[in-house]
């Protein structure tokens, strides 16, 4: 008994933890957007079903955790229901704190706000973890100097640490084979620390290369300024990245067998949680981003599927009729369980094999 309450501990309640901090802060974007703007929020929930505990607040809103924890979902005065659909008897609403009866660029701003604070959020924990922990990075020492090349007979030898490279700060390896590239049949001016003393060496690119390696593998910490530029720079890595590896899937050109469902995501939230605070922020950053950019696919149930459906509002001039909303609504709520069933089959031959 001892032994299966501790496998729940140490599978299942770290995946708890991580989804309901992302969760929380994707429906407080929400939240926060909707108050701005004199909406009234009926419901905060964290997860789906039943209510399990909750309190209200002095502005009427009743914060809940339910019983299924995958989700969350607030509740705006003139909801019909957690999908955010319009009320049918809309005498009953009073229009001054209703969502629907907000100008299109409002509900737009409530709606993207979900996945803006997820962004954020993942902004400001990179932000931590490039400036106290460091930031994976094969550090810019050079390991090897081919004979013969331009490093070689410039001067360049195994172990320097190179600093910077025409006057701008080097973190990583391969920022420095990038600058490299960039400046392909140039001379350039590295900076490097050997026998801790710092001078300049120039150093001439011949085809996009100067003959040096680096293998080595740390963690490099950053200052504040940098660290906020470079946070930057791996949100907007992820994003490409992403958006690319989902076209690949739909193309055919990379297996399907890659999306991960909910047992992948908390198998991967243990291992993260075991090694240590630092991983398990960087797992925080991915899923955040995950969450933030997957529910801006134009996909109706999805804040990206509202959005959709904002944009036609404002290029026809009036919203879609309730009739095609709904025939939409139960395209996307397939869509959406179809997806999430092959995820979890997944999962399931991953745990068979």
């Amino acid at each position: 008994m001892l032994e299966n309450l501790l496998l729940f501990l140490n599978s299942i309640l770290p995946f708890l933890i991580i989804l309901t901090i992302l969760v929380f802060v994707h429906e407080l974007g929400h939240y926060s957007i909707a108050r701005i703007n004199n909406v009234k929020v009926e419901v905060f929930s964290i997860g789906f079903g039943k209510e399990l505990f909750g309190f209200n607040d002095k502005n009427g809103t009743r914060w809940k955790f339910s019983l299924i924890p995958l989700g969350g979902y607030v509740k705006m005065h003139g909801d019909e229901d957690e999908a955010s659909a319009k009320k049918k008897q809309d005498s009953k609403v009073n229009k001054s704190l209703s969502f629907h009866h907000k100008t299109l660029g409002q509900r737009s701003a409530i709606l993207f706000a979900g996945p803006a604070a997820n962004y954020l959020f993942s902004f400001i924990l990179l932000i931590v973890i490039n400036f106290s922990f460091g930031s994976p990075s094969i550090k810019p020492i050079i390991s090897e100097v081919v004979p013969g090349l331009s490093a070689s007979e410039s001067g360049l030898l195994e172990n320097d640490l190179v600093l910077k490279v025409n006057d701008s700060n080097i973190y990583s390896f391969n920022e420095l084979k990038d600058y490299i590239k960039k400046n392909d049949n140039k001379e350039i001016k590295i900076t490097i620390s050997r026998n801790d003393k710092i001078f300049d060496i120039n150093v001439l690119v011949k085809d996009s290369i100067i003959g040096i390696k680096g293998l080595n593998q740390d963690l490099v910490k950053l200052n504040f300024f940098d660290s906020i530029v470079y946070s930057l720079d791996q949100i907007y890595f992820f994003t490409v990245s992403t958006l690319k590896g989902i076209g690949e899937i739909f193309l055919g050109t990379r297996g399907s067998d890659e999306l991960g469902g909910p047992i992948r995501i908390a198998e991967l939230s243990s291992d993260f949680w075991n090694k240590g605070l630092h991983s398990t922020l960087w797992f925080m950053v991915l899923i955040s981003l995950n969450l933030g950019l997957i529910n801006l696919f134009p996909v109706p149930m999805l804040d990206g599927g509202h959005l959709m459906f904002n944009l036609i509002e404002f290029l026809k001039g009036s919203p879609l009729n309730q009739k095609s909303l709904e025939v939409l609504h139960s395209i996307g709520f397939f869509l959406l369980i179809s997806l999430m069933i092959f995820a979890t089959y997944n999962d399931i031959l991953r745990f068979i094999k």
